[in-house]
């Protein structure tokens, strides 16, 4: 009842307020200024992890025009997963949970998106999305994203699957990455009974908006470095790829963004206290304790990382965030990636890592990773720098493609679908050079702005705010 009339009350606040004093932003109507308060609302409340998860796994339907089939991915790709994972964290694991190995179920869940009698095994593409969701790897869920999903099914004519992550602080870093890399292999090397023939590796993009964005890049980069077949592209919408929340933009007083102001707080001291933060907290001080004491590795983290507040995330400790797989943003080289498609909102909070990431991609002798990393690209075997098409949106808050129905909206689902077609090789042309874009409320594009160039002067670049 509670919760009812705390609702009702901000409808009928944001309405008045929509009348008489104007939107945050100019373009936005009525509806769109409901739902940006909603979220505002949301992302200030203080709950519970298990409340958090809970409330927002209810299921989202599906749009129309598209079915859903539900299945279950054998632990057999976990096991597979975890041999490459391995290889590739050995020189992180001294500051890892290894706990992510013991598997507590049977299987990854997950669901196929799709247009009926889309005839796709007949075809000589078959044009897959591996989507992988948002929520700050600590909500959220498959059924949450099927406004997008569904989206993107009719748009591109592809048929999408979404898994189910392991989601922290139940199940720390790198178990996200480890199921996506299995759903990944699965697609590649299915079950007799899975319905399809393994999948040419390039028809397949990987997508996945805010956490799910940086997933989908950390994916892209661990493929790389285990030296696995890369997929046809990656989509990221408004991609979290700095977990050090290092950028300007993340405690800008100028942008309309649901996302709060944290000036340099994390997600892991806004909880209010319950059974799974207990967990989470005993088993960080345990291993806190062991990454002291024991002196297992080599220091991979910078001092600004040392914060007596204890955890800046819930999704690793804080001498892991700037692992690759865990900061994109951060990595050592960016190159040799598959095309990339990066989108943001030109009024949120991860607009300059967005961008920053971009550039890194594309010229990457120009912009560097952080100081602490210096001289680690020139010797990196990974030189090719990373096709790459960035567009931020006027007036957009983060995940807009999720939140909004706008111009904007549209534009850049229509923008995802041409993506999908040309790294597919649907339309048998060539990739346009990389390029940075802004587009405005009416879909036009144009250059980036001014502003939008600032961040990539920043020099404290994976350096945590005090």
């Amino acid at each position: 009842m509670t919760d009812f009339l705390n609702y009702s009350s901000l409808l009928i606040s944001t309405t008045i307020k929509h009348y008489l004093n104007g939107p945050p932003r100019p373009s936005w109507d009525l509806k769109n200024h409901l739902t940006f308060a909603k979220f505002s609302s949301s992302s200030n409340s203080t709950k519970t992890i298990e409340q958090l998860q809970t409330v927002n796994s209810v299921p989202v339907p599906a749009k129309t025009g598209v079915i859903i089939n539900e299945l279950k991915i054998n632990n057999e790709y976990r096991n597979e997963a975890q041999v490459h994972l391995d290889k590739i964290l050995k020189p992180y694991e001294h500051v890892l949970d290894p706990e992510w190995k013991n598997l507590k179920d049977d299987g990854i869940f997950a669901e196929w998106v799709q247009v009926p009698n889309d005839e796709w095994e007949k075809r000589e593409v078959r044009k897959t999305i591996l989507f992988l969701h948002g929520g700050g790897y600590i909500f959220l869920r498959k059924e949450s994203h099927r406004p997008i999903t569904s989206s993107l099914a009719k748009i591109a004519n592809a048929r999408v699957l979404v898994i189910n992550y392991r989601l922290a602080p139940q199940n720390q870093f790198p178990a996200a990455l480890h199921d996506a890399l299995s759903a990944y292999l699965y697609l590649l090397n299915p079950p007799k009974d899975a319905g399809f023939e393994p999948l040419n590796p390039k028809n397949i993009v990987f997508a996945g908006n805010s956490a799910g964005g940086g997933l989908s890049l950390a994916l892209g980069l661990a493929i790389r470095d285990a030296g696995l077949s890369s997929s046809g592209g990656i989509i990221g919408s408004s991609p979290w790829v700095d977990l050090t929340v290092s950028m300007p933009s993340r405690v800008s007083d100028e942008c309309a963004d649901f996302i709060p102001n944290r000036k340099g707080g994390g997600t892991a001291d806004n909880f209010t206290e319950s059974q799974a933060s207990k967990e989470y907290k005993e088993k960080d001080a345990a291993l806190a304790a062991k990454i002291k004491n024991q002196n297992l590795g080599p220091k991979i983290w910078h001092d600004s990382f040392n914060r007596p507040d204890g955890r800046l995330q819930l999704y690793v400790a804080n001498e892991g965030l700037a692992i690759p797989y865990v900061s994109p943003m951060l990595a050592e080289s960016l190159c040799d990636l598959p095309p990339l498609l990066l989108t943001a909102g030109d009024d949120e909070r991860l607009l300059d890592e967005v961008i920053y990431f971009a550039h890194r991609a594309a010229e990457p002798t120009k912009y560097k990773g952080p100081s602490y990393n210096a001289g680690k690209f020139e010797k990196s075997p990974f030189q090719t720098p990373t096709n790459t098409t960035l567009e931020i949106y006027e007036e957009m808050p983060h995940d807009f493609q999720m939140l909004m129905e706008h111009v904007c909206t549209t534009k850049s689902y229509e923008r995802m679908a041409e993506f999908i077609n040309r790294v597919t090789n649907i339309l048998n042309e060539p990739l346009p050079p990389s390029s940075y874009n802004c587009v405005n409320v009416k879909g036009e594009f144009g250059p980036l702005k001014g502003r939008h160039e600032k961040c990539l002067n920043w020099d404290k670049i994976g350096i945590v705010p005090s």
